[in-house]
Order: structure tokens, then sequence, then C-alpha cells
């Protein structure tokens, strides 16, 4: 059986850490009580995470071996593609959800449950950006 890429082990991996996370803002940030330093911690973990990827890459490289090519970043470029849509999706309903009376109310009740959800919005988007990559790599392998 053939081992998979760099690019879709690193999708599966953070496809699953960053369901994790968004388990952890959904529970701790968007709940009754939402507190403002999980949804620091939870922002600084996204903006952190493009680091991650090439800090991997570095540590998976060998000197006289590539490993990422053109198939490779055309792959990323359709995790892009669908972190985009979901990340727009997404921000979509919440302006649904707040031009409606009986929504808002709930929504506006905790000063950082907004905050919260425009975050767990990110985090959905970045799941389904990795899901896509590795997707992406599954159907070239088959």
């Amino acid at each position: 059986m053939e081992r998979a890429a760099f690019g879709e082990r690193f999708a599966y991996n953070w496809a699953a850490g960053m369901a994790g996370l968004g388990l952890f803002t959904a529970t701790v940030v968007v709940s009754e009580q939402p507190r403002l330093f999980p949804l620091a911690a939870v922002a600084v973990v996204l903006a952190l995470s493009s680091r991650f990827r090439r800090r991997a890459l570095h540590d998976a490289g060998h000197p006289r071996r590539a490993l990422e090519d053109e198939r490779d970043r055309a792959f990323l470029a359709r995790g892009d593609r669908g972190f985009r849509t979901a990340a727009s999706l997404w921000m979509v309903g919440i302006a649904f959800a707040l031009a409606t009376g009986p929504v808002r109310e709930p929504l506006l009740a905790q000063p950082a449950r907004l905050p919260g959800l425009l975050v767990l919005g990110v985090v959905v988007a970045n799941v389904v950006g990795h899901l896509r990559v590795a997707g992406a790599y599954r159907r070239d392998r088959a």
C-alpha cells in the first residue's frame, strides 16, 4: 500500500485538530457564559496555524527530496476555495441570524457569544479546507 503524501497526512491531522478546536470553541466560547480568554486562545491558534504547516513541511523534508510540487499547490488551492466558500456561507448565515429578531436576542445576550461564533466559523472553514485537500489527495491516489 502506498504511503500517503505529506500534504494528505497533514490535511487529515489538521482537520482532526481543527475539529477539536471547533468543539472547544463551541462548548467554551459559545456557551451560556462565554469568556474572553478562551476566545483569545482560539484566535492565537488560528493565527499561528499557517506557520505550523511550514514548520511541519520543513521538519519532514530531506535534503534531496522535494515535498511539494505543482500538484500539491493545486490541491492546496482547492482547499483554499473550500475554506473561502465555507467561511462566506457561515458569515451570511450569521448575518441572516442577526437580521431575525428571535434569533438575534440570544446571539447578543452575552458579550463574547457573537465573536465566538465568528471565530467558530473560521474554525469550521479550516476543517472544510483541510478535508478538501485530503480528499483531493485521496482521489489522486485512487
